[in-house]
């Protein structure tokens, strides 16, 4: 290994080499402050294009629909219904579909009734979910392991799993680090997906009562919030007519 000489600085290839454990190169970025910040903002814009990448290759929810309505060709059906086979996401938002599909609508219609309150249909209308942490209980093989799988190989492996959550129609996915700008101090990262429109919710991360945090999702369905203490926290996603809630998470 060649060593860069005095007021020299490795490449980002060299440095994305360093965040994968190469230990030729720590000495230099151990007392270069240009090569560790530069390194600190790959290892985040890694994680970032992790996030963008979720579920690329992944048919559209259109497509998924009409491939239950069978209204494919039969080659892209063919594509659909491979890709469905080796994809526990895909496999899960089509049982949603069907799910769905299966509800009858509610044939009944009331009464004229006098007008309502306004304010009370606001307060009606939002629904409040509690979502379930689906990939806690697995064990062994099967459809769940295989999706935790799936999401632990998405950021490369390692000894803490992504924690991935089901909300009725929508499936949150949460991962944990060090905060590299805050020591001794976590960053949580997030994906929300199964919402035409992620950007509409915002985020909350309360504990004992009290919101410490608030941050946006953006239209990926990305979100971030930094400079948590490790500590269990409650965390909700609020759109205007939704309010999802993931409970005790141990960050």
């Amino acid at each position: 290994m060649t060593y860069p000489p005095p007021h020299a600085h490795y490449s980002d290839a060299d440095l994305l080499a360093w965040l994968e454990d190469d230990k030729e190169l720590g000495t230099h970025i151990e007392h270069c402050e240009a090569c560790r910040q530069r390194a600190m903002h790959l290892a985040q814009e890694e994680k970032r294009l992790q996030l963008l990448l979720f579920r690329a290759d992944c048919p559209s929810p259109m497509t998924l629909a009409n491939y239950e309505l069978d209204q494919l060709s039969v080659e892209k059906r063919r594509i659909v219904s491979a890709h469905i086979a080796q994809c526990p996401h895909c496999s899960q938002e089509l049982a949603w579909l069907r799910q769905f599909m299966a509800t009858p609508i509610s044939q009944a219609i009331s009464a004229p009734q006098e007008a309502p309150n306004p304010l009370n249909e606001v307060k009606e209308s939002i629904r409040v979910i509690v979502a379930r942490w689906v990939n806690r209980v697995t064990e062994g093989s099967g459809a769940g392991m295989g999706m935790q799988l799936a999401m632990g190989a998405m950021r490369g492996g390692g000894e803490q799993h992504p924690m991935l959550f089901d909300a009725d129609e929508l499936q949150v996915t949460l991962e944990f680090y060090e905060d590299q700008t805050h020591p001794g101090k976590h960053q949580l990262v997030g994906l929300l997906i199964g919402d035409e429109a992620p950007e509409h919710f915002r985020v909350q991360i309360w504990r004992d009562n009290t919101c410490l945090a608030e941050t946006e999702v953006d239209e990926l369905g990305n979100f971030t919030i930094d400079n948590l203490t490790p500590a269990m926290y409650d965390l909700k996603l609020i759109h205007p007519k939704l309010e999802v809630q993931l409970n005790a998470l141990d960050i």
